[in-house]
This record gives structure tokens, C-alpha cells and sequence, in this order.
């Protein structure tokens, strides 16, 4: 059942009744029973005023709503105010009680004879039961719009149709999807909710919906097509692990307990095995319901589990699949058993039953617990063991495996031994054991790591890898080239340039990707899919080793060598209750980088030799470990480094390194690099480095992405600002990333692909705002003319996006919002533009659809300055004289083919001039 039992839903349900009975049933009140408010008459009234008459100025909602209703009947303001309430009844997360409260008072407070909400509506508006996104409170005229459409469409059928489409909820979904609809698809799903709380979950996100069904796939017995019907199958199956009342929201999250006789494993006959296979015996007829399947066990006698009633028929097929034992008949939703069970012995059913049952990780994925249990003839403790509790019992049952003395379990020795009869099931449970026995020996390990000079690339190999990287990073093919030549040649590397072009990133990234193991590690991976037999063959699943990981750090002002290589630091000591300060040695970034690459090491003491070792990066095996330093010129690196000099050089020199009974030399591994990130903006401001530490490392500049990757970059950008944002919780997006797809519900969404020809990632944005896409679409005409003057990266961009689209969910405008975020995230970077810089970009606001009028006041501030000063100007628009200045040309430089949505009397505008000013004082 989907209706939510708890104490402070209740409020909630009364009114939902209250609404269907009085307003739906009959044209009466919410907040004046007696009174004619839900009438075809106002209802016409009020969408020729609202609907009809939509008030596209500036301004908020309430503004242009109350002008709307002027001069209307208190009817008419009466119904607005219960039309808010029934659309604001179900929502909580982004607004509260006292909000709506404010909202509906205010709304029937412009009429001349205002009512007041009665203390039961009142209340249940602290009981809202639907987390809402962005779009139910932003959009809000559309999902009023559409609850005007559905009161008028409804007053316009007959008594006896409006008593069948209550009494079932199919038809009424079906009347109500087949209403228009604009951006107001979370108000159609809380209707659903609202007048069938039985029948349709309280969630109000068509995307949400699709991701429970997916999260809890392995509930679906007989998928329809119909996420509303897959969901009441997941309803009856949840319902008896959890108990009913619960919101897939608390169950998916872990906030709700099992049930004391709710398991792992399937519980819808009890907890022993034998009564789910001596259903199946049962089931011998060419096709079965699920249903059919609950009532053949209901004629059983005597009966095959003592059970207190008969179980869901939903939960009882889930089970049933999950232990392997019938198949599905798609599509029609029919099931029949396993056909190699047919004529099978019951002592081989078992067997077959306990070693091929699944079991739900919670997240759609199930688990194969036979291939983790020891089942090796030795003796292993119940933690050994997985799901011991449950699943030890039914191995047990089956016969394989025995309990010994001290709570140990041992299996039997022919526990994975082939049956030696030869029926159908016997042939079956001989392919899958087969199949379990090779899974389990896969998993090998990787070839041992050896001290051998940085690998050089195979170029198909390397091809790959670089285009590996470009689906992360928009960075140009041939700077990952001249940063690969550096590392194969011996060389450490500095990455400089711009803010926000990636630096620290492709660091990290490119030596894990680059030198990934070519040949992987082949595993078996046995299917997990209940509805698939388990006599399919295993899945080959290539492993591969990563390259190198980063040992990440930052530079300061306060390095030294203790920083960089390690020394005697203090530390307090605390025992019994009392401490005591001691001075150890402690090792810098760089000795931590290299001896982690060497067996033994535990972070303190060296070890006693230097065998090489992969090095592991959570659950994934990595060649070795490379040191990063970030922003490498805030420390005085001369200073902190100048021991080094010769063991950077190449000339294999060790390192030094400090221990409690002096230095030891540790051998530098071949293969180690150190790659530094440099911010070229503020080379003036930070610590310059001698000429004998440049000569350790190459130089190489990492710019933002060039023209060719425009359309990548700006789908990336809108991709992380989104993906930013639900990690804040201010947005829900649903995210597919393996398919490349992502969406913002009623707002954008965003697919990207792999380019034909190309080795960027393709993105393509699909707009349901068109004022949003053309926000969008002037911020990246702006970020391109700001790029004629300073070389931003994408993470400025990202800025951008971010303030842009959370400006949009906190109601801005979207010209607003864009406006803002420019002045907020990106204005204080221009400072340092030439005054005549500036003032170009003013006038690129004012005149971005006005190629001759832009031309003419390029020309007005070029001509103003001194030749000097003009001439560095002119170069950076790619011109070599006044003479050169054209529209056509400058069109090369600026888009100049339509207006901006800012102009330069905005705040963006205002801070730009502000700048010139200072500049002129």
C-alpha cells in the first residue's frame, strides 16, 4: 500500500479526502464547507484570468498574480487560495508549513471578503509527504495552470464517469495523462497521490519514480512498462520485509529496520528451504500468475508451509526467482518453472536451490553467496561465512555442509563435486558448478611491479589513453604529447597556466591513465540476474592495474626541507592520562611519495629493503605512486629543495632520507616523477625559482580548451555546475553516467557522446525553459569575448553555471540570475584588465546584436589611446591597424548576431564600470 502510515500524515490524508468529497465529488469548499466554490463557472472564471491572460513582466509570482485576479468575486479569490493549498498540500523539503500558510493567506487576503483556513486544513499543512524539486516551487504557474485544466475537464464529465475514474486509479490516470501538459508533470503526480493514496507512491518526480524502479529492480516480478505498476509490485514486496506505511525515501537510504522475520534470504514460506522447492514440484502446468501461483499453494494438502495466511503474490515469485527455481514468460507476466527441474529429485532441487540463490544488495544488483563461501573442507568460524545466520541452515538442509564443535562449520567434501545422475537438474547443477568453480579460481593477481625505467607507449595504446583522458579533461591532444615526452625522457614536469584550465587534475589523472596495464587480469563473473538460469556461462571481466597515483599536496610560504624530506618534529605523547612531549622524525611529501612505492613501508620507518610493490588506492592496484605538488611557486622551492638537486638531476642519485639513527639513502624508483602546477596569473606575486632547479623540469603551459572544443567544454561546465549542485542537495538530477546521460526534471538535460571521428566527448542540451537556454547561451557569448583579454579556464565557466542555475532555484529570473552570478564569480577577475579592455566589453553588453554601432565604439576607444597602447589592443583582436577594423572582423572575435540577456545597465555592467572609475582616478 503506498498510503504513508505515520501520525503526522494523517492531517495530510484527511484533507486529500476532504478534497476528492467535496471538491471532486461535489463543487463545494476546503475552507467553507456549504459554500459553491468548486464550480465549472469559477473554475472558467479563473483560467480565463490566469491561464489565458499569463503575465510574462518582471516581478514575483504574488505581484502578477493578485494583478490577475483584480476586481474578481471573493469566489474566485476564494478558490485561488484553495487551488494553492490542494498545490502546496503534499510538498515538503524545499518549503515548510509556515510558508504555505504565508502563502495562501496572503493570496485569499487581496479579496473584499477574505476567509480564514479552518484548524484542520491548517494542520495539514505541517504534513506535507512529497520531497519537492526545483521546479514544483519555480514553476509554479504551470502547475496551477494544469490544476485548472484538470478541475475544468472534470466538471465537464458526467456523475457517473467521475465515480468510476474514483473508484479505479488506472482510469484515472489515464484521464488525467491525457490532459495537456507544460512543465507541471510533478503537480500531475502529486494528484495521482492525492485522490488514489492507496494506488500511487507520494513522490511527485517522474525521474525519482524511474530511479526507485530501478533501485529496487529485483522486486519487479513481471516488469510493465508502467513505473506506477512496477511500483506497487516493489510496494507488496517491501511492505512485508519493512511493514507497510514506509517511504521508498526511508527504505532506499537504510532509515528503516527489516521486520524481526524479514532476511536476506527469501522468508515468504519460512525459514527453511524445503517448502520453496516443494512448491516448485507443484508448479507443473505450461504457465502461471503470480496469482495462480498463491492460490496452487493455497489448494495444497496437506500443506507445504505452516503458514498464518498466504503470501503476497509478488513477494512469493520474488523469492522463487531469487532462488532460481522458475522462469519468467515475457512479456506477459506469466511464470513456469525451470524446465531442467522438471522430474528432478527433491535431495537435487535442494542442493541446486541453496547453491544458485541470490541475494539483493539493496541497490538492483544481487549477490551469488556461493562464490565467497568457504566451502573448502576446512573448519571456518560463522563469520566466515555469508549471511551465516540464514544461509548456513539451508547448506545444512542440502547437504553440504555439517556443524562441528566451538559454533564452526565445515563443508562436506563432495560440496562442489558434480551429481552423478544423469536427469535434466543433475546436468544443470553439474554446468553451473563448472562455471562456480572456474569464477572462484579467477581471481589471480597482477603481474609483479619490477624497478624498470617509465614504460614507453605503444602509439595505438597511447591513442587510446589520450582520448581516455579527453573524455575527462578538454585538454588539447597535443599538450598531453609534450607532457608525455617530458615523463618517458626522464624528466619532472611543471604544469603552468590560467586558473581553471585543469592543471591539478590532469596531474592526478594522467599518469593513472597513461600507463594503465595494456593486458588486463581476465575474471569470471557469474550472472546475477534472477531471471536468467544459472546454467549461462560467466561473464569474462578484463581487471586492469591503474598507472600512477598522486600524493597531493600544496605548497606554502612556510616550506622548508622538513616539508619536502622530513626532520625531527614535535609530538605529544598521550598514556594512563598523561602526556608528555617527544621529538620524532617525521617524513616530508616527498619521502612519503617514494617509500610508499616500496614493500614494508608503514608511513614511519623505512623498510628494510627496497622490493618494489603495488601501491593501493582504495580497492584498486596502482604501479606506483608519483608526488603532485600544487601550486608549486608558494613555497620558496629553492629552499626546500635544494639538497635535491643532484637527485633530481637524473644522474640516479639516492635520496636522503632522515631516520632515528641518521640518513639512510633510498633508491629514487626509475619510474618516479614529480609533477608541479603553476598559476601563471600570479607569477609576479610568488617565489621565483633559480635556473639550476628549472633545469630539473619541463615547462609546458596548459591553456583553456581552443575553438574545437567549444561545444564540448560547454557541455562539461553545465555538467559539473549541475552535478555540484545535487551533491548541495539545492537540486535533484537523475544521472546515468556509463549511458552519458543527465537531467534536471522540467529544466535541461544533458547527453553526451562519443564524437564519430573524434576522440572529445560530444554533449547535447535539451532545453525545456527556453529563457534558460538563452541564458545559457549569452553567458558562453560573454565568457568568449572576456577570453579575448584573459585566458579563463573551464572551471570559471563551471563558476558561472553554478550561480546561474542555482540563482534559477531560488526563483531569480533567469536574465537575473545570470546577471548576478557574472557580477558574483567572475567580475573580480577583470580588474586587472586595461581600462580600454573594459570598456570594449561594456560595450559588447550594450551592442551584441549590433555589428556596425559595436564597430563604431571600438573604434571611438581605440582612437582615444596612445599609439603604443593601441597597437598592443589591436593584437589582441587579431588586428594589425585601425584600418583593419571592420564589424566583419570583429565578428571573428565577438558573436555579434543577437541581443544578450544582460545588457549594460545590470550589476555585471555596474562592477565593470566601477573598475574603469578606479582606473581613472
Amino acid at each position: 500500500m503506498s498510503r504513508i502510515h505515520l501520525p503526522t500524515a494523517q492531517p495530510f490524508y484527511d484533507s486529500a479526502h476532504a478534497f476528492v468529497d467535496l471538491c471532486l465529488r461535489e463543487d463545494g469548499s476546503l475552507f467553507t464547507p456549504g459554500a459553491a466554490i468548486w464550480t465549472q463557472a469559477n473554475l472558467d472564471d479563473l483560467h480565463q484570468r490566469f491561464n489565458s491572460n499569463p503575465d510574462e513582466s518582471r516581478g514575483s509570482f504574488e505581484h502578477k498574480f493578485q494583478r490577475q485576479l483584480v476586481d474578481a468575486d471573493p469566489a474566485i479569490y476564494q478558490l485561488a487560495g484553495e487551488l494553492i493549498y490542494v498545490h502546496l498540500l503534499i510538498a515538503i523539503g524545499n518549503i515548510n508549513g509556515g510558508a504555505k500558510r504565508l502563502l495562501i493567506r496572503r493570496v485569499i487576503s487581496w479579496s473584499p471578503d477574505p476567509v480564514s483556513i479552518p484548524p484542520d486544513r491548517d494542520a495539514a499543512l505541517d504534513a506535507g509527504l512529497a520531497r519537492v524539486g526545483t521546479a514544483y516551487l519555480t514553476y509554479r504557474p504551470f502547475q496551477l495552470w494544469f490544476l485548472i485544466d484538470f478541475a475544468r475537464a472534470w466538471k465537464g464529465i458526467l456523475d457517473s464517469e467521475r465515480d468510476r475514474l474514483l473508484g479505479d486509479p488506472w482510469a484515472f490516470k489515464d484521464f488525467v495523462f491525457g490532459l495537456p501538459i507544460s512543465r507541471a508533470y510533478a503537480q500531475r503526480e502529486a494528484l495521482l497521490h492525492i485522490v488514489h493514496p492507496d494506488s500511487f507512491e507520494a513522490i511527485v518526480s517522474r525521474e525519482r519514480k524511474r530511479n526507485y524502479v530501478a533501485h529496487f529492480r529485483d522486486l519487479v516480478a513481471a516488469p510493465t512498462g508502467d513505473v506506477d505498476r512496477d511500483l506497487i509490485q516493489i510496494r507488496a514486496v517491501l511492505d512485508q520485509r519493512y511493514g507497510p506505511g514506509h517511504s521508498l525515501y526511508a527504505i532506499r537510504d537504510g532509515n528503516v529496520r527489516e521486520l524481526p522475520s524479514a532476511g536476506p534470504l527469501p522468508r515468504s514460506l519460512g525459514a527453511e528451504l524445503k517448502p520453496y522447492v516443494r512448491l516448485a514440484a507443484l508448479l507443473d502446468d505450461v504457465r502461471y500468475t503470480p496469482e495462480q501461483i498463491v492460490e496452487r499453494l493455497g489448494r495444497v494438502s496437506p500443506p507445504v508451509a505452516n503458514l498464518a495466511a498466504l503470501p503476497e503474490p509478488a513477494a512469493l515469485v520474488g523469492d522463487l526467482l531469487r532462488l532460481r527455481l522458475i522462469a519468467p514468460l515475457e512479456p506477459d507476466g506469466s511464470y513456469r518453472r525451470q524446465p531442467f527441474l522438471d522430474g528432478a529429485l527433491e535431495h537435487q532441487v535442494l542442493r541446486y536451490a541453496a547453491l544458485t540463490v541470490l541475494v539483493p544488495l539493496g541497490d538492483g544488483r544481487h549477490e551469488l553467496p556461493a562464490l565467497r563461501a568457504p566451502l573448502d573442507g576446512a573448519a571456518h568460524p560463522p563469520s566466515a561465512w555469508p549471511y551465516a545466520d540464514a544461509l548456513l541452515p539451508w547448506y545444512e538442509e542440502a547437504g553440504l555442509v555439517k556443524p562441528l564443535g566451538a559454533g564452526r562449520w565445515q563443508a562436506l567434501p563432495d560440496a562442489l563435486s558434480p551429481l552423478a545422475d544423469a536427469n535434466d537438474c543433475a546436468r544443470a547443477l553439474n554446468r553451473f558448478l563448472g562455471y562456480l568453480t572456474q569464477a572462484r579460481a579467477s581471481q589471480v593477481e597482477s603481474p609483479p611491479i619490477s624497478d624498470e625505467a617509465l614504460p614507453v607507449l605503444d602509439p595505438i595504446v597511447l591513442e587510446e589513453r589520450i582520448a581516455a583522458i579527453q573524455r575527462e579533461l578538454l585538454i588539447e591532444r597535443s599538450t598531453i604529447l609534450r607532457i608525455y615526452r617530458a615523463l618517458v625522457a626522464g624528466q619532472h614536469v611543471i604544469l603552468s597556466g590560467p586558473p581553471g584550465t585543469g592543471k591539478t587534475h590532469l596531474a592526478t589523472l594522467l599518469p593513472r591513465v597513461l600507463w594503465r596495464d595494456v593486458e588486463p587480469v581476465v575474471q569470471l563473473i557469474m550472472g546475477t540476474d534472477p531471471r536468467i538460469a544459472p546454467t549461462e556461462p560467466p561473464e569474462q571481466r578484463q581487471v586492469y592495474r591503474d598507472g600512477y597515483v598522486a600524493e597531493l599536496v600544496t605548497a606554502t610560504e612556510d616550506w622548508g626541507v622538513r616539508n619536502v624530506i622530513g626532520g625531527i618534529s614535535p609530538q605529544v605523547l598521550r598514556e594512563n592520562g598523561r602526556s608528555a612531549l617527544v621529538y620524532q622524525v617525521r617524513h616530508g611529501c616527498l619521502t612519503r611519495a617514494v617509500l610508499s612505492n616500496y614493500a614494508g613501508y608503514d608511513g614511519i620507518a623505512p623498510p628494510a629493503t627496497f622490493q618494489r610493490q603495488d601501491v593501493l588506492e582504495g580497492a584498486t592496484r596502482c604501479r606506483g605512486r608519483w608526488l603532485v605538488i600544487d601550486e608549486f611557486t608558494r613555497a620558496p622551492i629553492d629552499a626546500a629543495f635544494g639538497s635535491l638537486l643532484t637527485t633530481l638531476g637524473g644522474q640516479r642519485s639516492p635520496l636522503a632520507v632522515p631516520t632515528d639513527n641518521g640518513e639512510l639513502n633510498v633508491p629514487l624508483p626509475r619510474d618516479f616523477r614529480i609533477i608541479g602546477t603553476l598559476n601563471s596569473f600570479d607569477r609576479h606575486f610568488l617565489n621565483q625559482i633559480s635556473e639550476a632547479m628549472k633545469r630539473r623540469f619541463t615547462f609546458i603551459d596548459i591553456l583553456p580548451p581552443g575553438p574545437q572544443l567549444a561545444a564540448a567544454e560547454r557541455g562539461a561546465a553545465a555538467t559539473r555546475a549541475l552535478l555540484r549542485l545535487a551533491e548541495q542537495s539545492l537540486i535533484e538530477v537523475s544521472s546515468d553516467p556509463v549511458a552519458g546521460r543527465l537531467r534536471w526534471e522540467d529544466v535541461l538535460a544533458i547527453s553526451r557522446s562519443e564524437a564519430t571521428g573524434s576522440d572529445v566527448p560530444s554533449y547535447t542540451l535539451e532545453w525545456d525553459d527556453e529563457d534558460g537556454a538563452r541564458a545559457l547561451s549569452s553567458f558562453w557569448r560573454i565568457f568568449g569575448a572576456i577570453r579575448v583579454y584573459r585566458q579563463l579556464g573551464t572551471a570559471q565557466a563551471e563558476a558561472v553555471c553554478t550561480a546561474l542555475f542555482s540563482g534559477h532555484v531560488i526563483g531569480m529570473a533567469w536574465d537575473e540570475a545570470l546577471d548576478a552570478g557574472l557580477a558574483d564569480t567572475l567580475a573580480d577577475q577583470l580588474q586587472v584588465l586595461t581600462r580600454d579592455e573594459q570598456r570594449v566589453l561594456l560595450a559588447y553588453l550594450d551592442h551584441a546584436a549590433e555589428p556596425v554601432r559595436f564597430t563604431a565604439q571600438v573604434g571611438q576607444i581605440l582612437g582615444s589611446m596612445p599609439a603604443a597602447r593601441q597597437a598592443a589592443h589591436l593584437a589582441l583582436l587579431g588586428l594589425a591597424s585601425p584600418d583593419d577594423l571592420k564589424s566583419e572582423r570583429l565578428a571573428a572575435r565577438f558573436s555579434l548576431d543577437a541581443p544578450l540577456s544582460i545588457s549594460g545597465a545590470g550589476l555585471f555592467a555596474a562592477r565593470l564600470r566601477a573598475f574603469v572609475g578606479e582606473r581613472g582616478l
